[in-house]
């Protein structure tokens, strides 16, 4: 289990983390979410040892950074967002590499990369330079040596940026993976991305964690609107007179008109309103094209969040 509390962090008189606390279990994938320069990067980096001049506590299953940092380090596995491969070494050399930096032993050692190497779907180009790999097979390669020593957490920051929409669903189906033996912590701007592959996020904005729980909560929070999309083919433009005199419509708004076409954005009363707008319109003869609910997704409820946190620092 991840335990940040009470985490503080200035550069000269500027308080980039204002005493962030939230915590990662095992078996969990953590989205860590916020605009830029909101002190994701900063957090991450304290997390992994890069910064030791901070505030609060870091602990991984009780061991405090501070107090053990070769001990909690050992249980760190980290794939920054600019992902450092020596080009010149095969896939194999830098596994190698990184488990002598790691003190894997060296009985267990080929057995353990293979293993890592499978897993990652790499064992097949173990033996290719790196520089010659696609960006996937790179970033795969990164994520391999953040799973060297076998650590109980994992920090991706940004793994599938650059990559093909093939190449990121394969980096998602491996890092779902990853979850059943360890904590992940997923840094990523691409919120259709998180919304698929995290267990809880935690938005951060200007050093502060604003929330922190399961996306489909966050949505839920805010998607209390019923709000439907409908659009018509209505000839003698009566659609609009009919949803004035609906008893199931709140209120409605004329998205778009394109000739004999009207597309409405509308706001109902009753959850039994899909057999009272058909046979209001069939009643008059007007087609009805699309009728489906205005979704509301994780990127409005991220977006939502931030422009509370805003209007309140006015």
């Amino acid at each position: 289990m991840l335990e940040i509390e009470n985490l503080r962090k200035k550069y000269g008189n500027t308080e980039v983390l204002k005493g962030i606390s939230f915590t990662a279990e095992k078996g969990e994938i953590l989205g860590l979410l916020g605009p830029n320069g909101t002190g994701k990067s900063t957090t991450m980096n304290i997390i992994t040892g890069f910064i030791s001049d901070f505030e609060g506590s870091v602990r991984l299953n009780g061991t405090e950074i501070v107090k053990q940092p070769a001990a909690f380090k050992k249980n760190i596995g980290y794939l920054p967002e600019l992902n450092p491969l020596p080009l010149n070494m095969t896939v194999y050399e830098f596994m190698d590499f990184a488990a002598d930096l790691k003190s894997v032993s060296k009985k267990t050692r080929k057995e353990h990369i293979e293993q890592i190497l499978e897993s990652t779907g790499l064992l097949h180009v173990r033996k290719r330079l790196l520089r010659n790999l696609s960006k996937g097979y790179k970033q795969r390669t990164g994520i391999a040596q953040a799973l060297v020593g076998d650590p109980e957490l994992i920090i991706l920051d940004e793994p599938t940026v650059g990559l093909d929409p093939k190449q990121i669903a394969d980096i998602r189906t491996l890092v779902r993976s990853l979850a059943a033996d360890h904590t992940v912590i997923f840094s990523s701007h691409i919120l259709s991305e998180v919304n698929a592959i995290c267990d809880n996020v935690v938005i951060m904005y200007k050093g502060r964690v604003l929330t922190h729980a399961a996306p489909n909560e966050l949505v839920k929070e805010f998607d209390q609107h019923g709000g439907m999309i409908l659009c018509t083919e209505d000839e003698n433009n009566r659609s609009e007179q009919i949803l004035k005199q609906a008893d199931f419509v709140r209120e409605y708004s004329i998205v778009e008109t394109s000739g004999n076409n009207r597309k409405y954005y509308i706001k109902l009363d009753d959850n039994d309103f899909s057999k009272k707008i058909f046979f209001a319109f069939a009643d008059q003869h007007i087609p009805i094209t699309q009728l489906t609910p205005d979704q509301f997704t994780l990127e409005d409820a991220f977006l939502q969040y931030l422009a509370t946190a805003e209007q309140e620092e006015i």
